[in-house]
């Protein structure tokens, strides 16, 4: 059990640490500065280990899909994500990217004409449903903007995230089917890609001027360590997981990162507890359990 959980208090205590460091840096210039050391680091180690020389010849043939992927996987999704942490509660953010399965599925249905189960439909009504009662908390610790009644800019931002990334999942899936590309190398080159475009975007909007950014030693650490550990140690772990695990249990066990990103957010940011979390992460959790109950009982057929 605790082989399948710790990877995520490993990934949620980098979501701790981005919230640390967007205290002190723009957002848009956080996400080129931890994204493009973070590609240089996987491509790296893939061209080390497998040294294919055609890499670049095949990332041209596919340039599509990959540019729709670095858009919609990297660049979007992390700037939209950034702004959230920056804005509203890490625990939030977390919870909400729980919404990822449901929407997933209804990108499938849309795109693809897959049939959606009852058992799917009653568990994306409850993970919304979980998400909408915790949109409707609002700390006093925190400026947020509202748009629309309760919903503020920040946690609209955070959906947004989701949404964006899992679109440019369906075409991270297309390159993988044509098994020209690992999901490192794939990883790699968009993260590389996205983050030199958020650098270019924060120079342009004068996020990069020297005389706004202090970075300083702690500042610097803190960078390494989510450079480090969430984008490549986490990605490893994760895929260790999925190779030992079904998807279905690594995506329950998943379901502990805002759990851990709550117990971190009041331990070392000091942000409030607050019930309303419990409440919704627990209608959420419901509907992970109604959405995946097919693969459940499979799976649990399985090992009988």
């Amino acid at each position: 059990m605790f082989s399948l959980i710790y990877p995520f208090a490993i990934l949620a205590s980098a979501i701790t640490t981005n919230k640390m460091i967007l205290r002190d840096l723009p957002a848009i210039f956080f996400v080129g500065i931890r994204m493009i050391p973070a590609g240089i680091l996987l491509l790296g180690y893939v061209l080390i280990k497998h040294r294919d020389e055609n890499l670049v010849k095949k990332i041209q043939q596919h340039y599509k899909p990959f540019a729709i992927a670095t858009l919609f996987t990297t660049f979007f999704p992390a700037l939209c994500k950034a702004y959230a942490l920056k804005h509203t509660l890490s625990s939030k953010v977390a919870l909400i990217g729980s919404l990822d399965p449901f929407i997933t599925a209804i990108y499938v249905y849309f795109i693809f004409g897959e049939k959606l189960t009852w058992n799917k439909l009653i568990g994306i009504t409850l993970g919304f449903v979980g998400s909408i009662i915790l949109m409707k908390y609002h700390s006093s610790q925190v400026k947020s903007i509202e748009v629309f009644g309760f919903l503020s800019l920040a946690e609209l931002a955070a959906l947004g995230s989701v949404v964006l990334s899992r679109f440019g999942w369906i075409y991270v899936q297309k390159l993988l089917r044509t098994k020209q590309f690992s999901p490192t190398e794939i990883t790699g080159v968009t993260m590389l890609v996205g983050g030199a475009l958020a650098l270019s975007t924060a120079l342009v909007f004068g996020e990069g001027n020297p005389a706004n950014i202090n970075l300083s030693p702690k500042l610097l650490l803190l960078l390494s360590y989510t450079i480090f550990i969430g984008n490549v140690i986490g990605y490893n772990l994760y895929a260790r997981l999925l190779k030992h695990h079904s998807s279905t249990f690594v995506a329950l066990a998943g379901f502990t990162t805002p759990l851990f990103v709550y117990l971190y957010g009041w331990l070392i940011l000091g942000e409030p507890l607050y019930h309303s979390f419990f409440v919704s992460a627990g209608i959420t959790f419901i509907g992970l359990l109604i959405f995946y109950r097919s693969e459940i009982k499979t799976a649990l057929h399985q090992q009988a």
